[in-house]
C-alpha cells in the first residue's frame, strides 16, 4: 500500500496550502524532500518511522528560502500540538532542517542532514574536475549543439523506466515529481548556485545525524559529517550508505536503520 497508513491531507502554507502525508503517533518527525521531487520521496521509509512517531511529510515551496520554509515548519509543527520535533532533510531539504535547529533549538530535538553539506560547502574548494562532474557542467562543456539540445527536453526514458526496468523509483512517485514539476523546469537541473551562504551563527545543539551516500558525488568529494562539524554543537553520528544520490529511494532499508539507531523511540 503506497505510503501505508499515512492520509493525504492538506496544510496552511503563508503562500497557500501544500499536500502533505501525516500518519502514525508520538513524537512529530518531520521528513523533508529535496529539490525537483516532492513529499512522495518518503513512500519507502515513513509507514516503518509512523510506527514509532508522529510523521509529517510535507510538499515543499520551489523557492530556496530556506529561514522562512523553517519557520513555516514549526508553525506547522505547533499548529499540530507539537511543541517538540525532529527533522530529518534529504537534499535541500536539509537546509531547511538546519535552519528549523538554528532558529528553534528549545524546540528541535534532532536532525538529520541526509546528502547534504553545509552551504556554502562547495564553493571555495571548487576546481575544474569540481566544476566538469555537476551536472550542468558536464553538458554545457560539450560542443554545440549538445547543450543547448539537453536544456530544451528531456529523454522519456530517463524519467519514464521501462516495464522490464531495475530503477529504483516506484512508477507513482516518479508520475508524482512530473506532475507537481512546474512548467519549464525539467529532472536534474540543480539549484545549488541559489544556495545562500548560512549565517554566521547558524548551530544545530540537537543531536546530528549525517548520512551520505557512498556512490554519490558528495561521498567522493568529500566526508560530510567533517563539513558538519563546525556547525554541531551537540553530538554527531555519521552513516556511509551504499547507494547513489537518492538515498530515501535507492536504499530505504538502510536509511530506516541509521534513522532508526539514531532517533529514540
Amino acid at each position: 500500500m503506497f505510503f501505508g497508513e499515512l492520509e493525504l491531507t492538506e496544510m496552511a502554507w503563508s503562500d497557500g496550502p501544500r499536500r502533505a502525508r501525516l500518519g502514525g503517533q508520538g513524537t512529530l518527525l518531520v521528513l523533508l524532500h529535496g529539490q525537483m521531487q516532492s513529499h512522495v520521496a518518503w513512500h519507502a521509509i515513513a509507514p516503518d518511522l509512523a510506527a514509532t512517531h508522529t510523521v509529517l511529510c510535507p510538499d515543499l515551496p520551489r523557492d530556496l528560502d530556506f529561514r522562512r520554509q523553517a519557520e513555516e515548519l514549526l508553525r506547522l509543527a505547533r499548529g499540530l500540538g507539537h511543541e517538540r520535533l525532529a527533522v530529518a532533510g534529504h537534499g535541500t531539504g536539509g537546509h531547511i532542517a538546519a535552519y528549523a535547529a538554528w532558529l528553534a533549538p528549545d524546540r528541535v530535538t534532532y536532525v538529520a542532514e541526509i546528502e547534504c553539506i553545509p552551504s556554502p560547502g562547495h564553493y571555495g574548494r571548487a576546481d575544474l574536475a569540481f566544476e566538469l562532474s555537476r551536472y550542468s557542467g558536464c553538458w554545457f562543456a560539450q560542443l554545440h549543439p549538445k547543450p543547448e539540445s539537453a536544456t530544451m527536453a528531456v529523454p522519456e526514458e530517463w524519467t519514464r523506466p521501462a516495464p522490464h526496468s531495475v530503477a529504483p523509483f516506484s512508477r507513482p512517485a516518479v508520475a508524482d515529481y512530473l506532475q507537481t514539476m512546474p512548467a519549464g523546469e525539467t529532472p536534474g537541473a540543480n539549484g545549488h548556485n541559489r544556495i545562500p551562504p548560512y549565517p554566521g551563527d547558524l548551530r544545530i545543539a540537537c543531536p546530528l545525524l549525517v548520512a551520505w551516500s557512498r556512490d554519490g558525488r558528495l561521498g567522493g568529494w568529500y566526508n560530510p559529517a567533517h563539513l558538519w562539524q563546525p556547525y554541531a554543537t551537540g553530538p554527531l553520528s555519521e552513516a556511509e550508505i551504499a547507494c547513489g544520490y537518492y538515498i530515501p529511494e535507492e536504499a530505504p532499508r538502510a536509511l530506516l536503520d541509521a534513522l532508526s539507531a539514531f532517533l529514540p523511540a
